[in-house]
């Protein structure tokens, strides 16, 4: 499995059926071999444009307007991809819009494999504070001109994968997955099965998340703090939705912490010659120490809640 097609979408709005843009970039024995891009038409009925998605990547519904609808572009992706696995970071979305932006087209969603480049760079730098695209590439001295063009965040994301394959020393998709105990996400018959890391034991969720909420999303059994200020949402509201899928708040940074979720910061929340809140710091320290937290911005939470609530 040394062939591979890294994807990325950007959507209309908060709906991941709502496509509006594509990057695809080829890579075959180790490099990058071909790439492509298009606008899209979402399908009817998730095709208004959100301010806050236009504000993320700049595409509006006058620039779509002649471009290519779904079905056209799914073609064109089975096409490009044939019968190699896609690569995406944070794939649930990405494969995601995919497979709702098939569903709302009353399109079958396609057999396909994928592989996640955030869940493989958890496992393959675990140094690092956050896991973040632009993150990575900096980290990685990798060029990541425009973040939310879909065509530079694809080619950005094939050569995070090509850096993970070299640090192992493989030049296989499957080796490196196993290595780390990665089992490849798959689409068969519509059922959808996630790329996710099986190394570690499954956490229960707390008793004030709910127990029925589907251990495949990726807030379960987790507990999450929140630091700033989320855009139209406050933080009680963030806990209760988190907590429906199975997570659970807490209102420091302790030692139990997966996750710290980074808001707006405005000058005056912080302490005097602070450039840092004190819940980041800590969260640092600790990282720093050796514990597994994770620290992602409101940008990628609203992401992967839209991913876990749809």
């Amino acid at each position: 499995m040394t062939s591979w097609v890294a994807i990325d979408f950007e959507t209309a709005n908060a709906l991941r059926g709502s496509p509006c843009s594509v990057g695809l970039a080829k890579v075959k024995e180790g490099r990058i071999v071909e790439e492509w891009s298009s606008l899209i038409k979402p399908p009817d009925g998730h095709d208004h444009f959100d301010a806050y998605n236009v504000g993320i990547h700049g595409i509006t519904a006058d620039r779509v307007r002649d471009a290519p609808g779904w079905p056209e572009t799914l073609e064109r992706i089975v096409q490009f991809a044939g019968d190699t696995p896609f690569v995406a970071h944070n794939a649930a979305f990405d494969i995601g819009v995919l497979a709702d932006a098939c569903r709302a087209s009353g399109l079958p969603v396609p057999d396909l494999r994928f592989a996640c480049t955030l869940v493989v760079a958890r496992r393959a730098w675990t140094g690092l504070l956050a896991y973040k695209l632009p993150v990575l590439a900096d980290a990685l001295g990798i060029e990541l001109p425009r973040h939310h063009d879909a065509g530079d965040d694809a080619r950005a994301a094939a050569q995070v994968m090509l850096a993970a394959l070299k640090r192992q020393g493989t030049a296989a998709l499957d080796d490196l997955l196993a290595v780390h105990r990665i089992r490849m996400g798959s689409y068969r018959g519509g059922a959808r099965q996630g790329c996710k890391y099986w190394g570690a034991t499954r956490r229960e969720p707390s008793p004030d998340a709910d127990p029925d909420a589907d251990p495949d999303n990726p807030f379960y059994g987790l507990t999450i703090c929140f630091t700033g200020s989320l855009p139209d949402m406050t933080k009680a509201v963030a806990a209760k939705r988190i907590a429906a899928l199975g997570a659970w708040t807490s209102d420091n940074v302790t030692r139990s912490v997966d996750l710290l979720v980074v808001g707006g910061i405005k000058p005056h929340q912080l302490a005097p010659r602070a450039t840092k809140t004190g819940k980041l710091a800590k969260a640092e320290r600790l990282r720093d120490s050796g514990h597994d937290i994770t620290v992602i911005d409101d940008e990628e939470f609203y992401e992967l809640l839209a991913v876990a609530e749809n």
